[in-house]
């Protein structure tokens, strides 16, 4: 077991590596964080789907903004970081379940010809954000979503652990999300 001070030289140094882009140094903070990570959701929200994505949330915001964190201790960063996005689940659950309520109440609208030609249009954005992928994410993305395997079947399939595979399924669903403006 690490000694407070050389937990604190490790994360230092794998942070340095993160900030240059280095994945593996990510993966290694990912695999060593990520279960005392979702245990934290987990004890707060009681829900493992909505715990698991919350932590996926936080790695992938962290990864997108590593350039940007001035925080010598990642640890407590990425734990404060996972608390907020569960506090803040929380709030929107609550809200979320009034706004449902409201949408009950309302007299449903005549479908037809528009509701097709958005459909359309919604998968062909799609389409066009998968295609926008870099490779390996797009073939994550494509062996979960249109070939149904699980993340163990597919990082059994391409030869990478199965947390990367989660990453970039998550990783693909925000960038589909930002590009089809969601």
């Amino acid at each position: 077991m690490h000694r407070p001070s050389n937990n604190i030289n490790f994360y230092k140094e794998l942070m340095s590596k993160i900030k240059r882009s280095d994945e593996s140094a990510f993966t290694v903070l990912y695999d060593k964080l990520w279960e005392s990570m979702y245990a934290l959701a987990f004890s707060l929200l009681k829900n493992k789907e909505v715990s698991k994505d919350l932590v996926q949330e936080v790695f992938v915001d962290f990864w997108i903004r590593r350039s940007e964190i001035e925080n010598n201790n990642i640890e407590a960063y990425l734990k404060k970081a996972i608390r907020f996005r569960v506090y803040k689940e929380l709030r929107d659950t609550k809200f979320n379940n009034n706004i449902d309520l409201l949408d009950s109440t309302k007299v449903p609208q005549a479908s037809g010809i528009l509701d097709n030609l958005q459909l359309k249009e919604t998968k062909n954005r799609i389409d066009k954000a998968i295609g926008n992928l870099p490779k390996k994410r797009q073939q994550v993305f494509t062996l979960s979503r249109y070939n149904e395997l699980n993340n163990l079947e597919i990082s059994q399939r391409l030869g990478i652990s199965k947390r990367t595979v989660e990453t970039q399924i998550s990783l693909a669903i925000r960038s589909i999300k930002s590009e089809i403006n969601f």
